[in-house]
This record gives C-alpha cells, sequence and structure tokens, in this order.
C-alpha cells in the first residue's frame, strides 16, 4: 500500500510521541532499549505524555526516568510521522514523533530497567544497530538541520516509502 493512500484512511490525528537527542561537543548520547517497541536497538530516549502533559514536559519526564537525565534546555528539530501499514490493527505503532536537541541537561546518564546509554562520537555512529530511518535523519539532525519527514515501514521494520525535508522552522 501506498503511504498517501495508507494516511488517508487515518480518521484523526497520530498520537504524539517525543525523542531527546543529548549533545555533547561531537557526541551523541544513544541508549540500548532492553524492553518494548524498538527492544535491541540503540535509540534516543522518549515516549509517550501522560494526560494533559505537554511535549516538552513529556520529553523532561521520560529522559529521567528512562537515563537519569533532567533536561533544561530543549530545541525543536525535528517532526516525524512513523507509520506501519502492514500491522493488523491492534497493534498501532502509527506515531507523530517530536525530536528535541538537548545541549543542558542535569544529572549523568545511567543505566535503568528500559535502557542503558552511552555517548558516541559522530563517527561511530552504530547505524547498523538501529531503526533504518536514523542513518537518513541523526546526521542532519547533528549537522543543526531542522527537519519534517513521514516514513512508512514494512516487514523486518524496512523502509518502504519515505519523505525527509529540511525546513526552516516550525
Amino acid at each position: 500500500m501506498k503511504l498517501a493512500d495508507f494516511k488517508k484512511t487515518f480518521t484523526t490525528p497520530l498520537r504524539q510521541t517525543t525523542l531527546s537527542v543529548f549533545i555533547k561537543d561531537d557526541n551523541v548520547l544513544l541508549a540500548f532499549k532492553k524492553r518494548g517497541f524498538g527492544s535491541n536497538l540503540w535509540n534516543c530516549p522518549g515516549g509517550k505524555p501522560d494526560a494533559g502533559e505537554t511535549l516538552e514536559h513529556t520529553a523532561i519526564r521520560e529522559t529521567a526516568e528512562e537515563i537519569g537525565c533532567t533536561p533544561s534546555s530543549l530545541t525543536k528539530v525535528a517532526i516525524f510521522d512513523f507509520y506501519f501499514p502492514l500491522l493488523p490493527k491492534e497493534k498501532d505503532f502509527n506515531q507523530q514523533v517530536v525530536v528535541f536537541k538537548i545541549n543542558k541537561w542535569k544529572g549523568e546518564p545511567v543505566e535503568t530497567e528500559e535502557m542503558r546509554p552511552e555517548w558516541f562520537a559522530f563517527d561511530k555512529i552504530p547505524y547498523d544497530q538501529m531503526w533504518p530511518d536514523d542513518i537518513l535523519w541523526l546526521p542532519k539532525i547533528l549537522a543543526g538541520k531542522l527537519l519534517r519527514a513521514e516514513f512508512a515501514f514494512g516487514e523486518n521494520n524496512e523502509i518502504m516509502e519515505y519523505n525527509l525535508q529540511e525546513v526552516s522552522s516550525f
């Protein structure tokens, strides 16, 4: 199914989630997901908002829960729509992810029952152990770009179709 056709089946907006990209010098903080959606992959901390919670507060809470760091400065750098048209309706992983760049925070990254954080030099990022879309957008964010994208995933989380654009603002 083409992404444009699949998007027409939605009558409500995608649920929103967050990702937080921590940057220190020429290093990015990734966390190995130990359980749940995206397990056994390196990713950035993030998650779903609680009722009435802003996305900024969600990013702060989720990073504190998942890696023990509390962001004190968040900059929105991307909005991604992720679609999984081949999954059954009961496995609704379709979502809009708002990505924040984090340059200031309190605390040091620590392993939790959900994630094991580790710093990676920009040229040593383990893209082969990440979601396949990450190699398309993460280098652009690390280079200071703002992005808007949509991705459709097929079997084995392979990218079926995508559209990635640099934007000037949100």
